[in-house]
């Protein structure tokens, strides 16, 4: 079964505190977006931009659900984007562009100190998909 590609740029390399994530979110991806955000280690309120996916599948929406449920929020400005927000009642965060271009979210500009999530409460680690 081909379930197409993810990337997943992580925060450090945004520079924004955001992971961007780009294509297909389905199949063994899902789990890998899970063990890739538990290793970032990025804590309550990371944001996704979701603004180049352009297909979820159910595993998909389920981590996209367990990310929600640790507080995740999403950008996502298409009618795709906010149609799944909507659906999958997500915590969706709009872009707005700076004059430089760069992309700032709505709220959480500035986050407080990261904080860990224990190893045996971890939704992240949820086997669900």
């Amino acid at each position: 079964m081909n379930t197409g590609m993810l990337r997943i740029t992580l925060p450090s390399a945004t520079g924004s505190g955001t992971f961007v994530l780009e294509g297909r979110l389905a199949g063994l991806w899902a789990q890998e977006l899970l063990r890739v955000v538990r290793e970032a280690n990025q804590g309550p309120g990371t944001i996704f931009d979701l603004q180049e996916v352009f297909y979820v599948d159910s595993r998909g929406e389920d981590a996209l659900q367990i990310l929600s449920g640790v507080g995740a929020k999403f950008i996502t400005d298409s009618a795709y984007g906010k149609d799944l927000c909507k659906r999958l009642k997500l915590h969706r965060i709009a872009a707005r562009k700076c004059p430089n271009s760069q992309q700032v979210e709505d709220g959480d500009a500035h986050r407080a100190g990261r904080i860990p999530i224990s190893r045996k409460t971890d939704p992240l680690d949820a086997d669900v998909l």
